[in-house]
């Protein structure tokens, strides 16, 4: 049987919405505004047709065009675009998450070195990676992780995942992500642990990162790394959110350097060196620091959902 688009979004609603949100085809059918016998017709159709598996494939919805729009006017290689069927943030973000997993054994080799960072987005990517068959990798942090307040980031629990999934060895930056000087920053930096990090960081082949916006909740104020002041200052400064503990202006550049020289992890420049910088991000609030961060050849492959896709195409014109 061959399906329209139109026809093929709404059988995958309905299916995500029968077997991710549990809804029952009665709630289903009071929901769309249609018979029982329709929404189980629709979910007949759905499993005939191989959509329904282990999971649900929406990505059979293909967003070439949109994806070309953002091809041409950032420097990536790819962008795999995640659509919003259900309007629920949760699920977005899993099935987002669920995707870069998926492909994740196309950019970790043997012998390797992988750097990851920490966060929300993160820590969901965490719980669903799957292991891998490789050697000799090597996974570091990208920053530090350490909290200042009674806040825990799960950075460690994060990189015990991303060592589990591929068999290999983890290299924990023991600090905070930033500190108050850097003259403090450049003392860790010496001690030979975070340095042989930092070291390992110059030769990293796949980064895995988030995006933050300076919105709150932001993870940076919770775990104590930025105050009130400095909050409001980055904001009237300019400042669109933070890259790797990186605060960011619109065009992807560091916002502050002497603020900049108190991050305690792998420089901005160190990063974007990476040959595979994958950049995960949901919701149309992370636009304006995503937009940023693709401005700034920051990313080359991006994983995000359409609606937050769309709307940094709709910044960005030609």
């Amino acid at each position: 049987m061959t399906l329209d688009t139109k026809k093929l979004q709404q059988i995958i609603k309905i299916a995500k919405m029968h077997y991710e949100l549990h809804y029952s085809q009665l709630e289903i059918a009071k929901e769309e505004g249609m018979s029982k016998s329709t929404v189980s017709r629709l979910l007949k159709t759905a499993m005939d047709e191989g959509i329904i598996e282990v999971r649900i494939k929406e990505s059979i919805l293909m967003n070439s065009s949109l994806e070309s729009d953002l091809l041409a006017r950032f420097p990536i290689s790819r962008a795999v675009l995640i659509p919003d069927l259900l309007g629920n943030p949760q699920v977005l973000l899993r099935d987002i998450c669920l995707a870069l997993a998926k492909d994740l054994p196309r950019y970790v080799k043997n012998d390797s070195i992988v750097g990851v960072a920490w966060g929300n987005t993160m820590a969901v990517l965490a719980g669903h990676l799957n292991k891998m068959k490789r050697t000799g990798v090597s996974v570091i942090q990208l920053t530090g992780g350490f909290s200042r307040a009674i806040y825990e980031s799960g950075a460690l629990d994060i990189l015990r995942s991303f060592v589990d999934c591929t068999g290999g060895t983890g290299y924990q930056i023991p600090a905070p992500a930033m500190v108050d000087t850097a003259y403090l920053a450049n003392a860790l930096k010496e001690d030979s642990q975070i340095r042989n990090i930092l070291d390992m960081a110059e030769q990293c082949q796949t980064a895995i990162f988030s995006v933050g916006n300076l919105e709150r909740p932001s993870v940076l104020y919770e775990m104590g790394v930025i105050s009130d002041e400095e909050y409001v200052d980055f904001r009237q400064r300019g400042a669109v959110g933070d890259f790797c503990s990186h605060i960011l202006d619109r065009n992807g550049r560091i916002l502050d350097k002497e603020l900049d020289e108190r991050v305690v992890g792998a420089s901005l420049e160190t990063i974007r060196k990476v040959p595979n910088k994958l950049l995960i991000a949901c919701g149309k609030e992370k636009a304006e620091v995503v937009s940023a961060a693709l401005t700034g050849g920051l990313a080359d492959v991006l994983y995000i959902d359409v609606p937050a896709a769309e709307e940094i195409v709709r910044m960005n014109p030609m």
